[in-house]
């Protein structure tokens, strides 16, 4: 009775792994270059200076999606 309980933790902790790797796979969170980093930090100079990266990002990225559609 303990070795088919062991295979069933055995088998959920399997499962939960997987789903986790898959989670982190689509991260919304992408790695960025030091090139883009630098291009976002002009960006943010550019516009005055009183953004921070995450509010920059969320603005070019709707610029982006805005020119996209015409």
């Amino acid at each position: 009775m303990k070795e088919s309980t062991l295979a069933k933790i055995t088998a959920s902790v399997a499962v939960a792994k997987g789903m986790a790797q898959k989670a982190l796979a689509a991260s919304p969170n992408p790695q960025w270059t030091e090139y883009e980093m630098q291009c976002i930090d002009e960006w943010i100079a550019s516009q005055g200076g009183k953004l921070d990266r995450s509010e920059a990002i969320r603005r070019l990225v709707e610029l982006g999606l805005k020119a996209k559609s015409k």
